[in-house]
């Protein structure tokens, strides 16, 4: 008989490290100033907040880790290599499928990147968003070209044979020929995997004060989804392969990690602001490493908000996640559980509409975002919420 924790064990593994060397103005994520001493406390209270899952029965079966933030890369050696070996030892990392790290051009070291290679990390994902210093000055990126290409080159060195590279389009500094010549010499590079993010303003952020103070020359909607047409095009045919709207690979090189998520997988997330997906709960961790560390090192469980989902609500997501991804997704197995056939023959209603409007195409069971429903999956997504 099957264990029903085995069932529900989370897959895929997330660490979130909170610390930055400073803000971009258009970051969301939870981040704070790096301090050693801090560091050191977060990576007792994640190992700590690890035990609290397993004692409260939780079980495992990690195929994919995935260390991101913030900068994990900007972490010391010395509390790198602590981190390393402590996921190695309680996730027997030297076999999953695949282990990935982020970092960022300045913070990566020969020894940084050797103890990862060591540790059993096989995918590095590097945050260079343009190779226009200018463009990099404006987007508050704390590197130049040269010494994104700089680490990406020391990468190569160390071992590593499965690289990705995150680009942001769209904004100030971004117009065509700057945009066609960070492309172009990313392609030179080489790297496995290419991800091409759309400038966003997120409420509250530095950047969404200073558009509000006047700066609009660069942000038209237009500019943008040109801008990432240009992308798509150009890395088509350099031979990437574009499995989710803003993610490109060389065949067979998709990151699996969040290929799982997208697909409705269960992960556990560790860290102030991570959250996790364990059978039909979901949590966050508040963002605030303060009260995460004080919590863990008093013996008690983080703070969270708590979501128990539907059925409903969990099919749902894995339909429109499904729809990311440029293959597409069955219906059954989205719709997959009690009350499946009225969810499809709902879904299909809806997917008809959309179809006639041209964002979907495909059917009766499989279906897909047509190239221009992928300009437009936000609004997708809305129509087929439960």
């Amino acid at each position: 008989m099957t264990d029903r924790r085995d069932e529900e064990a989370p897959s895929g593994l997330y660490l979130h490290v909170p610390f930055c060397d400073g803000k971009c103005p258009y970051c969301a994520f939870y981040s704070v100033p790096y301090a050693e001493a801090q560091a050191w406390r977060w990576l007792s209270a994640v190992q700590r907040e690890y035990a609290l899952f397993l004692a409260e029965g939780g079980s495992v079966q990690w195929r994919t880790l995935y260390i991101g933030g913030g900068t994990p890369s900007l972490l010391s050696e010395a509390i790198l290599n602590a981190l390393l070996e402590w996921v190695h030892d309680v996730t027997q990392g030297g076999s999953v499928e695949e282990w990935s790290v982020e970092a960022i051009p300045g913070s990566v070291t020969p020894a940084k990147l050797r103890a990862m290679r060591q540790a059993g990390v096989n995918r590095l994902s590097l945050g260079v968003q343009s190779l226009d210093d200018a463009r990099l000055r404006w987007l508050g990126r704390r590197h130049t070209a040269a010494e994104a290409e700089e680490a990406y080159v020391m990468a190569r060195n160390e071992g590593f044979s499965n690289m990705g590279v995150d680009l942001i389009a769209g904004g100030p500094f971004c117009g065509p020929d700057r945009w066609a010549r960070t492309l172009e010499r990313v392609i030179t590079w080489g790297p496995e995997h290419l991800s091409v993010y759309a400038l966003t303003v997120e409420e509250g952020s530095a950047l969404a004060r200073r558009r509000g103070q006047g700066w609009r020359r660069g942000w038209g909607e237009g500019a943008l989804v040109a801008r990432l047409h240009e992308a798509a095009e150009r890395l088509a045919q350099a031979g990437y392969e574009r499995y989710e709207i803003s993610n490109y690979a060389r065949p067979g090189m998709a990151c699996r990690h969040h290929i799982a998520c997208w697909r409705g997988e269960r992960y556990l997330g560790l860290g102030p602001a991570a959250s996790s997906h364990v059978g039909m709960r979901r949590w966050t961790t508040a963002a605030d490493l303060e009260d995460y560390l004080s919590r863990l090192e008093a013996g008690q469980p983080p703070a969270r908000s708590v979501e128990v989902l539907t059925a409903e609500t969990k099919a749902a997501e894995r339909l429109i996640f499904g729809l990311r991804m440029t293959v597409g997704v069955d219906l059954r197995d989205a719709a997959a559980g009690e009350g499946a056939e009225a969810r499809i023959a709902r879904w299909r209603t809806v997917l008809n509409q959309l179809a006639r409007r041209g964002l979907v195409e495909g059917g009766p069971g499989r279906w897909r975002l047509t190239p221009r429903g992928l300009d437009f999956a936000d609004a997708v997504a809305v129509e087929l919420l439960p």
